[in-house]
């Protein structure tokens, strides 16, 4: 008879993981004195902008900063940001949208927004965002195609900055993460609906009947998490997604008006000038070419 194999253990099972992550919109480039990027906010992903040469004015969070070269500003998601020359300057900027609402949230708790050299977090970011640049800038030439390496810098991005959250933040781990639940409700409103269904007027209500809370309860947590409402994050979403369909796409103006849930195209070219100071086919071809830091609305 066969010996039998002993198993000193029992079989212990790992749960299966996946992880996604997209680099979205990253891009380098030098803007004159007068250039200005409007106010917007990046839904679920987070955005890391460098100066490479000359000065930046920002603003993230209604805070004005002073970048200077080396500086970086790093931007959590769901926080208004803005950016402005007043005096030529060299930038690269990212955005990286990742699968993991732990992190996002702690990294909205932390608030790092302006990293200078000197600080802890600014040495250990710096040399990654621009190993970052080194490689994109590679890709353009036959020499490089290697996502994998590209990918294990932005995971060593990730890495340190939720290193050094948790290190400095004994909360953030424990954070709530119903508004991150709030946003991606309110972004599927968006991003999930058929062209020809107008956004309904208790969207809210019923959002919070799906989560399991009261409208007024989900009201005050994402104003405490993202100081912006849950209709004024909606209205953020579809002015941006118009304005990124409007220079990425050559969408009709109705055809676009009924993918952000307008019912016609008069009401929304009413809405975007009260947003904008001007109409979509103005927009469209005042701005065609410029450089914008726009990210396009994608679900998971």
């Amino acid at each position: 008879m066969a010996d039998r194999l002993d198993v000193p253990n029992p079989i212990r099972l790992f749960a299966n993981r996946k992880s996604e992550t997209y680099l979205y919109g990253a891009q380098m480039g030098t803007v004159q004195a007068g250039w200005s990027c409007s106010r917007h906010l990046h839904h679920m992903m987070f955005e890391l902008n460098l100066v490479l040469e000359g000065t930046q004015l920002a603003e993230v969070g209604g805070t004005a900063y002073r970048q200077s070269k080396d500086n970086l500003i790093l931007v959590p998601p769901m926080l208004l940001h803005a950016y402005k020359a007043v005096e030529p300057f060299s930038f690269f900027v990212m955005h990286v949208q990742i699968d993991d609402p732990v992190f996002l949230n702690a990294l909205n708790r932390a608030k790092l927004l302006l990293l200078e050299p000197g600080q802890e977090l600014h040495g250990l970011l710096l040399p990654e965002v621009k190993r970052v640049v080194e490689m994109l800038m590679e890709e353009e030439t036959p020499k490089s195609k290697s996502k994998s390496k590209l990918f294990r810098t932005v995971y060593t991005i990730m890495d340190i900055l939720e290193t050094y959250i948790t290190e400095h933040d004994e909360g953030a781990a424990a954070a709530d993460d119903l508004p991150i639940r709030i946003a991606k409700e309110i972004e599927a409103l968006v991003a999930e609906r058929q062209p020809e269904d107008v956004i309904p007027a208790g969207w809210m209500e019923a959002m919070a009947g799906r989560l399991g809370f009261s409208r007024r309860h989900c009201y005050r947590v994402f104003r405490e998490a993202y100081q912006l409402s849950p209709r004024e994050y909606l209205a953020v979403l579809r002015q941006q997604e118009a304005m990124h369909l409007l220079l990425s796409t050559e969408h009709a103006v109705d055809e676009i008006a009924l993918r952000i849930g307008y019912d016609n195209a008069q009401s929304f070219i009413r809405q975007f000038v009260k947003w904008t100071g001007t109409t979509p086919g103005a927009f469209r071809r005042r701005r065609l070419g410029e450089t914008v830091y726009l990210t396009p609305l994608e679900l998971e």
